[in-house]
């Protein structure tokens, strides 16, 4: 929601899984080799190992998955959804993906 307010464009318009369980979410992970890897498929961006303002990564988290998707405001610190809303924070990154300029 935030990546499509920022570029309007919805990242996960093409996402076509869905899930009502962790258990769900986790085997449709499971199908293209991880989270990372459902990333890759999901979305339509470049990779890029240093995400700028703007740009998605998934970045390491205490949930069950290890991992979340945030939004990089900027450099190491990142907009993520949690159970109450949407806190900024910073991160470590696991894989980033760029917003092409054309988007920003």
């Amino acid at each position: 929601m935030a990546f499509a307010r920022l570029h309007g464009v919805d990242s996960l318009a093409t996402a076509s899984h869905t899930y009502k369980t962790a258990l769900g979410a986790a085997r449709i992970l499971n199908r293209f080799g991880g989270y990372a890897g459902w990333c890759d498929a999901t979305f339509d961006l470049p990779r890029t190992d240093s995400p700028g303002p703007g740009d998605l990564a998934l970045i390491e988290s205490a949930d069950a998955f290890g991992a979340a998707l945030g939004l990089c405001i900027q450099p190491g610190e990142f907009a993520i959804k949690t159970e109450s809303g949407m806190t900024i924070a910073p991160a470590t990154i696991l894989k980033g993906w760029t917003c092409p300029s054309s988007l920003r």
